[in-house]
């Protein structure tokens, strides 16, 4: 029975973040990230609406992919991007600090030893993270923590709970396909 209260609790208080949609706000306030087409995200100054970067939708494999939305993390100071049509989100920093990011194989971290080369790095570096379970998510909500963030497969089956500390999925709850 406590279990099934504390499940209960979790799901209530799963919430849509502020900012959630076709634009969002840094945590710091200085950038604003904004959906300038369902493929076409701008990421501009709050300070002077001058364009800091923009990013195209495509899969890691290149083929065309649009954003489901873009939302802000204020823990990790980033964005997150789900895309349409394929199982991956982007993280994107709004950090000038951001550590760089590897997206193929790196040997060592350490600092120092230098094993691969970095895609991105500091403010704006993109990190693309594939989703195991093979399906685009919709629907997104966020813990108040930004620990977990929650969505619906593409085919309505399941919610999936990912953690957002190590970007990987960690639960698969079966859904009622007449549940909102």
């Amino acid at each position: 029975m406590f279990r099934l209260i504390l499940a209960a609790l979790f799901l209530a208080i799963m919430t849509t973040p502020a900012g959630a949609g076709d634009s969002a706000i840094s945590a710091d306030g200085k950038w604003r990230a904004e959906l300038a087409a369902p493929d076409r995200l701008v990421i501009r100054s709050t300070a002077d609406d001058s364009v800091g970067t923009v990013f195209e939708a495509r899969a890691r494999d290149g083929s065309p992919a649009g954003f489901e939305g873009v939302y802000t993390d204020p823990t990790r100071r980033q964005f997150i991007l789900p895309l349409t049509g394929v199982a991956e989100y982007w993280l994107i920093a709004t950090d000038p600090d951001a550590p760089p990011v590897y997206e193929g194989f790196v040997h060592s971290r350490e600092s120092g030893m230098i094993e691969g080369l970095p895609s991105s790095r500091g403010l704006f570096a993109r990190r693309r993270v594939l989703l195991e379970g093979g399906q685009p998510l919709t629907a997104l909500t966020f813990s108040p923590d930004y620990r977990e963030m929650t969505g619906i497969t593409a085919d309505g089956r399941l919610r999936v709970v990912v953690n957002l500390y190590v970007n990987r999925e960690i639960a698969w709850i079966p859904r009622d396909p007449d549940a909102p």
